[in-house]
């Protein structure tokens, strides 16, 4: 039986976590390449329809503006080298603006009202601002009459076109001058970076205060998302709590990755309500609480790595149908670990170390259980054994070490002259390849009488 065949029997008891039986076996047909570098499966996060599109006026908190705020970004460079810079930039745009907006169009990285004549329009006037004015708010005046986030998104697709600082200095400009005019996206790309550099000591700046006023004037999804990740870190629980619990009921998981404009998590770079309660809870010994949002993370937005601890929580309660379905969601995204701990969950089934499926189904549905036999459903030990190969070496491809030591043992089980080459790949990690157990192991590797084994510590779930 292949292992396509095979995958049909596998079903989807925990369906939240993955989409279809087929999803459950690295397929011997395609490449490992092609299985790493397909769109993750994770759920990203969509603002409710009745929010998204709401906020496109100016914020409250750019009423109030500093006119001799900011600076031109960067230290002082020769004149000769700003000329090339500029030019350098300027010529980029007349030269390639249609595919610099066309591309932006279809990575929904632009406003779909933005024409290539509009982008050409922004992008001429953005980059002589860039390079002859300060990043202010007033100065955005002078490039766009409608709302700033137009000009941060000419901006990132002017960045996107070209390598090194001439192209870099268009964003960071346009960050600085949005930021002062109240624009959230680029308030909380900039305070996440601030956040990231200081961590749990995060001292107040004038861009929190700003994404804390919009976040209580407006109710804006984005801003009161940042705001409750800085109240958290400050130490403020409730308030942050409170405010991740009014999130998680305004938003819910797509099939698709939103507009950035609608993206509370702004790319990653701030904690879902789900994460963010979690860890809140977490630290608060609210261990119960703490799991449900775990629940969500790995069965609503099928995130890799809650899958992975919500997989150990099923398996903590012999739930092993939903511990498998949990890792194979994640495994199939990308995640390593999750490969390699599939791996050790299907070789201990080989081992009748673990009860399999069919020994499950046999229990609860005799019926079902003879039919498979009969019609040689049924899996057997090599097949299961086969399973824990696949897997360990979709790990070894993500870069799991331990993947390819697995490997390179049930290899030289098998014989296969390629065995101490998948071994050799411990080499660059010297934690594994100086361990005791594996020390032993390349000392009897070229004995013909020696029959390695995966000894307990190398199988965990």
């Amino acid at each position: 039986m292949s292992l396509q065949q095979s995958s049909q029997l596998l079903r989807p008891l925990c369906r939240s976590c993955a989409r279809s039986p087929s999803f459950l076996l690295p397929s011997p047909t395609r490449s490992v390449t092609t299985i790493s570098t397909n769109r993750s499966a994770t759920r990203p996060y969509t603002i409710s329809a009745s929010r998204q599109g709401k906020y496109i006026q100016t914020s409250p908190a750019a009423e109030k503006k500093s006119s001799g705020y900011g600076k031109i970004l960067g230290p002082q460079i020769p004149y000769e080298e700003w000329l090339k810079n500029y030019r350098e930039v300027k010529a980029k745009l007349e030269m390639s603006y249609m595919q610099m907006c066309a591309s932006a169009h279809v990575r929904e990285m632009i406003d779909p009202s933005i024409t290539p004549k509009i982008f050409l329009e922004i992008g001429r006037r953005l980059i002589d601002q860039a390079y002859h004015s300060k990043a202010i708010a007033d100065s955005l005046k002078n490039i766009w009459k409608g709302h700033p986030c137009r000009i941060y998104e000419v901006a990132f697709a002017i960045r996107n076109s070209g390598p090194g600082l001439p192209y870099q200095h268009v964003l960071h400009w346009t960050m600085k001058a949005t930021s002062d005019a109240g624009l959230v996206e680029t308030l909380g790309v900039i305070v996440s970076a601030q956040i990231k550099k200081k961590g749990a000591m995060l001292p107040n700046s004038r861009e929190i205060e700003m994404i804390k006023k919009i976040a209580y004037e407006t109710d804006d999804p984005k801003a009161l998302s940042v705001w409750a990740d800085v109240a958290r870190i400050w130490g403020q629980t409730e308030e942050a709590l409170t405010i991740f619990q009014h999130l998680n009921k305004m938003v819910y998981p797509s099939e698709r990755r939103p507009m950035f404009t609608d993206d509370i998590s702004y790319g990653g770079l701030i904690k879902p309500p789900w994460s963010a309660m979690f860890d809140i809870y977490h630290k608060s010994e609210r261990f119960d609480e703490a799991n449900e949002m775990l629940k969500i993370g790995a069965l609503h937005y099928r995130d890799p790595q809650a899958l992975v601890s919500y997989a150990f929580i099923r398996k903590e309660k012999d739930d092993w149908e939903a511990y498998e379905q949990c890792l194979v969601a994640a495994a199939m995204s990308g995640h390593g670990d999750a490969c390699f701990r599939l791996g050790n969950y299907y070789y201990l089934i080989s081992k009748d170390e673990i009860p399999s499926r069919d020994q499950r189904l046999a229990e609860r549905h005799r019926f079902r259980a003879w039919v498979a036999k009969i019609f040689g459903y049924a899996y057997k030990k090599e097949d299961w054994r086969r399973l824990a190969s696949n897997w360990y070496e979709m790990a070894s491809a993500h870069g799991i070490s331990e993947g390819a030591r697995n490997l390179a043992v049930l290899k030289r089980e098998d014989g296969h002259p390629n065995a101490w080459e998948l071994m050799e790949q411990l080499r660059s990690d010297p934690r594994l390849w100086k361990s005791k157990n594996v020390i032993k192991l390349r000392d009897q590797w070229d004995n013909p009488k020696f029959k390695p084994t995966l000894p307990k510590a190398w199988l965990e779930l």
